[in-house]
């Protein structure tokens, strides 16, 4: 199974959540108020940006397009350099070089 990731899944997924939300926002208003609905679906959002963070720094590896070396990085790097297409920003820890590395299929994270 490769672990490259395309913009089509969670463009997807924003378009469902979205229904959902226009769907459900006047009960979800009434029922917890508008603050607090606020506060949670960006408490949510958070959380799963931090656990999605954690799980890609523990499976996925990384190729530098400049010196071809691959590695692995942080829960910190994945969360500020990801992209939607998978492709990593982050400096290669052999040559140095800052680029946008892609995932190495099928191979996981040390």
């Amino acid at each position: 199974m490769t672990q490259i990731m395309s913009w089509r899944g969670p463009a997807l997924m924003l378009l469902l959540v979205a229904a959902l939300y226009v769907a459900a926002r006047p009960r979800l208003v009434d029922a917890v108020g508008g603050v607090t609905l606020a506060v949670g679906v960006v408490a949510a959002a958070a959380m799963v940006s931090l656990v999605v963070a954690w799980w890609q720094a523990r499976t996925r590896r990384y190729a530098c397009p400049a010196c071809a070396h691959r590695f692995g990085v942080s829960m910190t790097g994945n969360l500020t350099g990801q992209n939607w297409s998978g492709r990593l920003h982050a400096r290669c820890p052999s040559c140095g070089e800052r680029n946008w590395c892609d995932v190495v299929p099928g191979e996981r994270a040390d």
